[in-house]
């Protein structure tokens, strides 16, 4: 690490240590430290913990805590190396924010959700910063992608012969029309598509990025 880079990581710790000090219901027992600094941006493990207690990604079902950590806390790198390309071109639509959070909240239940919140200090409102990332990284995902993508006739048509009707049939079901099931089959191929493309766009800016991982942290 250069003499910048140093100087740079050591103000992103300090500025984490000021930004993950007390919330806003109070003092939190959960131990936290500086896990990644990206661009300059601290992920704590408060951060990485939160994201984890309330579903923010689709974390892998392990008993392996440490594993289900560097997952998700890749899943907050690469959100912010995309946020940090994109930042003050994608407009953050509130509404949905608010949205995320409260589906967050909902799935949990109100009384889970509501010893969550507390076990970290946070209220309701405290989850609005990762919601807002969250919302942002889809937003630019599909101004980049989903326009893009196109699927052909005989993608849906291959997908249909090999996967759809196998599948089907596998589960003793009558396999419906191709028309009827068209633009699900559509769907499917361009979700598969655009996760592809953004997953190599996602690599290359991490080769592009200063990124600074504490592993030491994480497993505390």
């Amino acid at each position: 690490m250069n003499g910048m880079r140093r100087i740079a990581f050591a103000a992103a710790v300090m500025t984490g240590a000021l930004l993950f000090a007390p919330r806003a219901r109070g003092q939190s027992n959960v131990v936290d430290c500086v896990v990644a600094v990206v661009n300059n941006q601290v992920i704590s493990l408060f951060d990485v913990r939160v994201v984890e207690a309330f579903g923010l990604f689709d974390a892998p079902a392990t008993p392996d805590e440490l594993g289900r950590r560097r997952f998700l806390l890749d899943k907050l790198i690469d959100q912010k190396v995309a946020i940090d390309l994109a930042r003050g071109n994608a407009p953050v639509d509130e509404k949905k924010v608010d949205d995320e959070r409260n589906r967050l909240l909902s799935s949990l239940g109100r009384d889970e959700a509501q010893r969550r919140l507390a076990e970290f200090g946070l209220d309701e409102d405290g989850l609005k910063p990762y919601c807002r990332e969250r919302v942002l990284l889809d937003t630019i995902v599909a101004d980049r992608f989903a326009r893009s993508v196109a699927v052909s006739l005989q993608e849906i048509e291959t997908y249909y012969v090999k996967a759809y009707a196998p599948a089907v049939a596998k589960r003793g079901e009558q396999a419906r029309d191709l028309l009827e099931v068209l633009p699900e089959i559509e769907a499917e191929i361009k979700k598969a598509k655009i996760e592809g493309e953004v997953s190599l766009w996602i690599k290359n800016l991490r080769q592009q990025a200063e990124i600074e991982i504490r592993p030491d942290c994480l497993g505390k």
